[in-house]
């Protein structure tokens, strides 16, 4: 029983995945979801509450390992301090923005919900705030450099938020236009030595 449940369940999530998609959470019809997971309407309610509650299932997953990967990207660059090797943080910059592309390409369909589908869920917003997080981090720690002693330069909220929006929409240019993952890794390589050179201008060190 529990390993027809599990299958029943699979078939349902890769039916939505499907689903949403080619349409978007908005438009993605449940009926359509359960005909394609072979099952009836009736049934699909034994594995999930509601239409938005399928979406979480197919996002969380990204959603918390990116928070796991974020977390210790921070604790990697907040390390460098306590070692005063503060200019190898332009190298884990590198590093990690090639790291980021891979890591989206693990997870291409689930930032393609996220990005392009997610209109009408509580996570219409996914962009908006990641950017929000990034530039409030960007923030802490630029307090934390000049708490000790280094000279960093003073950057507005307002500026801090323009520039990681710019950021973010650059690093996600490769999933919305559904680039092959060759190209992107190219592409992150190019927008490291874009992008690097402006952060160190912005900090000032």
């Amino acid at each position: 029983m529990a390993k027809d449940y599990e299958g029943t369940h699979l078939r349902i999530i890769n039916s939505a995945k499907k689903e949403f998609l080619e349409k978007g959470f908005i438009n993605a019809n449940l009926r359509e979801i359960s005909k394609n997971a072979g099952i009836t309407t009736g049934a699909f309610y034994r594995h999930f509450q509601d239409k938005e509650a399928l979406f979480d299932a197919l996002v969380e997953p990204l959603i918390q390992a990116l928070d796991t990967m974020y977390k210790k990207t921070m604790q990697e660059t907040y390390e460098l301090l306590d070692t005063d090797q503060l200019k190898e943080m332009w190298g884990i910059y590198a590093e990690v923005l090639v790291q980021y592309t891979e890591f989206m390409y693990q997870y291409f369909d689930e930032f393609k919900l996220l990005l392009t589908r997610s209109e009408g869920t509580k996570h219409q917003s996914f962009r908006n705030d990641l950017v929000a997080m990034e530039a409030k981090e960007t923030k802490r720690f630029m307090e934390e450099l000049k708490r000790r002693g280094v000279a960093v330069n003073d950057v507005s909220d307002e500026e801090l938020n323009m520039v990681s929006s710019a950021y973010y929409a650059s690093i996600f240019e490769v999933i919305i236009h559904d680039y092959p993952k060759d190209r992107a890794i190219k592409h992150a390589h190019t927008l490291v030595r874009f992008l690097q050179p402006g952060w160190k201008e912005i900090f000032g060190i």
